[in-house]
């Protein structure tokens, strides 16, 4: 019986065209609750970001920055940074290509070497561009996710140097987000269910990118959006509509939740 679910907030929640949940998916989110289902953020998204989500509807608990930091609204569950050699490396590859980057501690976030790439953020998230700081800011802090804007494409051509000793999730075609090894949603989701005692068998996630692919693995029914790609829709147990044809509900009245 599904006691707890887990939603991606871009391309899942939220419209990539409203940047909001629609009025029926937030009627949807409150019979849930009312049923007494538990429903819980899981996003690359830092916790300054989420309020498209967070502002709406009164979530349980928050999976924020793809499983490296989580919280309910009061307590601190998990918090995994970046180790600091791996920030050292991070700050030299910064420098030395002067690639643009966001930066994310658990309060502040910054920018570097900005570039027209960078104003994806604002132009196609909604996501006020964080202030410009120097790369060497992050020497001796708690970053605990890069967002660092390197194509596919680039990406493929780097191979084993792509950011050596982290993991890149990778949830837009033009940007990855980077974490300490050992990251993903999926330890997100088990710091979760570990707060609220509630069993893996009891879960269901909703995701479109290929920074979802742990957690949709990880629950017991893992749904892909239609707007997913063709990769992250194979490893999912059900398939439903884009996050614009309200693809949660469909999903949602298919397994019997409402």
């Amino acid at each position: 019986m599904t006691k707890a679910i887990f939603f991606d907030i871009d391309g899942t929640l939220v419209s990539f065209q409203t940047h909001r949940i629609s009025p029926r998916l937030l009627d949807g989110l409150h019979r849930l609750h009312d049923n007494g289902i538990q429903l819980f953020i899981a996003t690359g998204r830092h916790r300054s970001a989420i309020g498209p989500a967070a502002d709406v509807f009164p979530f349980d608990g928050f999976i924020t920055l793809n499983g490296q930091y989580c919280f309910t609204r009061d307590q601190v569950l998990r918090s995994n940074p970046i180790p600091p050699a791996q920030i050292a490396q991070l700050v030299d590859l910064l420098e030395d290509t002067a690639a643009p980057c966001v930066l994310l501690e658990e309060t502040d976030t910054y920018t570097v070497n900005p570039d027209p790439r960078t104003e994806l953020f604002p132009n196609q998230l909604n996501i006020p561009l964080p202030p410009v700081a120097s790369p060497r800011r992050a020497l001796g802090r708690k970053i605990y996710q890069a967002v660092a804007f390197f194509s596919q494409e680039e990406e493929l051509a780097a191979g084993s140097r792509f950011f050596p000793g982290l993991e890149a999730m990778r949830w837009h075609p033009d940007f990855v987000d980077v974490i300490a090894p050992g990251g993903g949603k999926d330890h997100g989701m088990d710091a979760i269910l570990a707060h609220f005692g509630i069993s893996l068998e009891d879960t269901m996630a909703f995701g479109d990118g290929e920074n979802d692919l742990p957690m949709l693995r990880h629950a017991q029914i893992g749904v892909a959006m239609g707007n997913a790609d063709t990769y992250v829709k194979s490893q999912a147990d059900y398939v439903t509509g884009s996050v614009d044809e309200d693809g949660i509900l469909t999903a949602l009245e298919h397994f019997g939740l409402l």
